[in-house]
């Protein structure tokens, strides 16, 4: 079960070292913050990149998490890493395991090798949607990004995962896929902006 904890923005790696050294050592817990991967083009070249998924949180993996919760509450709140009085949550058990589908034990969230079918369908080869195409709303090829929605931290959110395409150096792919056919389904991509 995850516990997500609010913090400052930027105070990320701060808050997993207090949170880190506040915790009883019987008690097994890891702290992090996720970081997606994924690919930019600059200098004509394409660059693999990190970017924090969610600015501003930090995650708690346990198997206690009401004694991660209790043991975070009775601390004293340093007002240099903590916002709000309400800093502390636990994820619902759907939310923990869509995000231990989607990332390693660090918290990253690799980026996922498709294949485009003669036919313009998507195959998701390695990575998080090789688990998780079904979820995939949108694909824009031109900026390396598969879009998937899903109910996060109590409300519904869109996330911007990286992708890159295979024999991509043999092929030249840009803008939008009209229709995404991944091995779970049929969904339809529009023009929306990432």
């Amino acid at each position: 079960m995850w516990c997500v904890v609010h913090v400052k923005d930027g105070g990320e790696a701060r808050t997993e070292d207090f949170v880190a050294g506040l915790l009883p050592e019987n008690v097994n817990a890891r702290c992090f913050h996720l970081i997606r991967n994924r690919r930019m083009k600059y200098q004509g070249e394409w660059h693999t990149v990190q970017e924090d998924l969610f600015p501003g949180y930090v995650f708690i993996d346990t198997d206690e998490p009401d004694r991660v919760y209790k043991e975070l509450k009775k601390a004293p709140r340093p007002r240099l890493l903590f916002s709000g009085d309400d800093y502390v949550s636990t994820l619902e058990r759907h939310e923990s395991d869509l995000m231990e589908r989607l990332t390693d034990r660090r918290g990253i969230i690799g980026i996922s090798k498709i294949h485009i079918r003669n036919d313009g369908s998507i195959r998701y080869l390695t990575g998080p949607l090789s688990r998780m195409g079904y979820m995939v709303r949108k694909v824009n090829l031109h900026k390396r990004i598969a879009q998937i929605e899903a109910e996060f931290m109590g409300r519904k959110r869109t996330l911007y995962l990286g992708i890159d395409i295979e024999g991509d150096d043999r092929r030249k792919a840009g803008g939008y896929v009209s229709d995404v056919v991944c091995d779970a389904g049929l969904y339809g991509a529009g023009a929306e902006s990432l």
